[in-house]
């Protein structure tokens, strides 16, 4: 029959169709969302939260509304090798993955095993951005482009997302900074907030964090944070070329709300109560033998010095060897100092016994520029001195660091007293 009618009718018919298709296309687009999990102290890699990009097709299935939603994911890392991942890690080489999965599944994780809140914030994006969007996470999945150095502060499940949605969008996005300067927290106040629950954690993250840590955040770099990088979507807007305003986001709403919470619970095994028992301990131990006039420091102080002395060696390969950020300068290197490793060598070898006075020599003048740098930034801290906050590059240290750093120069300084004359 086609045969018969007239080439132009053909073309009408073929151009009423598209017309049709794309209509319908236009009428129902696919929608990207972005999706935060909540924070919960678990583990300490959920304490900040989580985004990822959800993307829902214009044609799903009634049955199940979930199914035929997907929601790319910035935050995938495999352990394999327990150990190699272990060395990689401290290294810095955390090389994480964008992958995508079915969104139900990230859903049910969130609510069944984490049992957290999830929020979406469904994005204010035109069809070309959307397509534009789509298919730039398609090719950042591909295998020879998923993989990424991972950063805590600067290079996150967070930051990826953002960066590929500034991106994306015709023009830019105005987050409404007032100015990009300074805010009231820094890196470490931010840690103090989500770790507030886990002492260990927080105190390990002092051990291994330097000086930069303690530099306050601009507004942009704030948004590391899942949580709060999802306040600021809320209120964005995306700028085309010609000044034209619109938001970046249509609706916000919470998928799940999370009845758990995260309470503290008191109890005395705590680094600030560990730590400071453990100078009782010492104390007591130095009277006993300076009473007794006994020679105690061989084997005592040989464990002592050696359980600091591994600490610097962490401390030292951080701040040295490894490509973490936020690690160089470390001034704990001052009092977790793999040189302490020394001692049991010095005590047991009879011909370097006279070099324990240097040893102990340089525990003292170390300890005590620290004690004297943790004394000065606590008062600044205290004081709510703006300047400290915004331009020093004076380190902060944790309380327990306190009753370690009296213990050493106890130690050194009962040695000096009774010992460094005469040898």
């Amino acid at each position: 029959m086609l045969d018969y009618m007239p080439k132009k009718y053909i073309k009408y018919l073929i151009t009423m169709l598209l017309t049709v298709m794309s209509l319908t296309t236009h009428a129902e687009k696919s929608v990207f969302s972005l999706v935060t999990h909540y924070q919960t102290e678990k583990t300490v890699y959920t304490a900040w939260g989580h985004s990822a990009l959800r993307v829902t097709p214009a044609f799903r299935s009634e049955k199940d509304p979930f199914c035929d939603d997907w929601i790319y994911n910035y935050g995938l890392f495999s352990f394999g090798d327990y150990t190699k991942f272990v060395y990689n890690f401290v290294l810095g080489r955390t090389d994480y993955m964008v992958g995508s999965q079915p969104f139900k599944y990230s859903f049910r994780e969130a609510v069944k095993y984490k049992k957290v809140s999830v929020r979406e914030a469904v994005l204010n994006l035109t069809d070309e951005e959307v397509d534009r969007l789509d298919k730039a996470l398609q090719v950042n999945e591909m295998s020879e482009n998923c993989v990424y150095r991972y950063s805590f502060f600067f290079d996150n499940c967070a930051t990826r997302p953002r960066l590929m949605l500034e991106k994306c969008v015709n023009g830019t996005i105005d987050y409404h900074f007032t100015d990009d300067t300074l805010t009231a927290q820094s890196y470490r106040q931010n840690i103090e907030d989500r770790l507030s629950n886990s002492p260990w954690f927080n105190f390990g993250i002092y051990i291994c964090l330097g000086e930069p840590t303690d530099r306050n955040m601009t507004d942009s770099l704030r948004m590391f944070e899942p949580v709060h990088m999802h306040e600021v979507f809320t209120r964005a807007e995306i700028v085309d070329s010609l000044g034209n305003r619109r938001p970046l986001v249509v609706s916000d709403n919470f998928l799940h709300r999370s009845d758990t919470k995260s309470e503290c619970q008191w109890t005395l095994f705590t680094p600030n109560i560990v730590f400071w028992v453990m100078f009782l301990l010492v104390v007591a131990h130095t009277i006993f033998y300076y009473r007794r006039k006994k020679d105690d420091y061989i084997w005592f102080d040989s464990a002592f010095y050696s359980l600091y002395g591994i600490l610097g060696i962490l401390v030292f390969f951080l701040s040295f060897v490894s490509e973490h950020a936020c690690v160089f300068p470390n001034y704990n290197i001052l009092f977790f100092s793999p040189l302490y490793l020394l001692f049991p060598v010095l005590c047991l070898v009879k011909r370097f016994r006279p070099a324990l006075k240097y040893f102990h020599i340089f525990v003292l003048g170390s300890v005590t520029i620290a004690l004297l740098m943790a004394l000065v930034s606590d008062v600044w801290i205290w004081a709510d001195n703006d300047y400290f906050t915004k331009h020093t590059c004076l380190q902060s240290f944790h309380p327990a660091f306190y009753p370690i750093m009296l213990s050493l120069m106890l130690r050194s300084g009962s040695w000096m007293w009774r010992y460094g004359v005469r040898r």
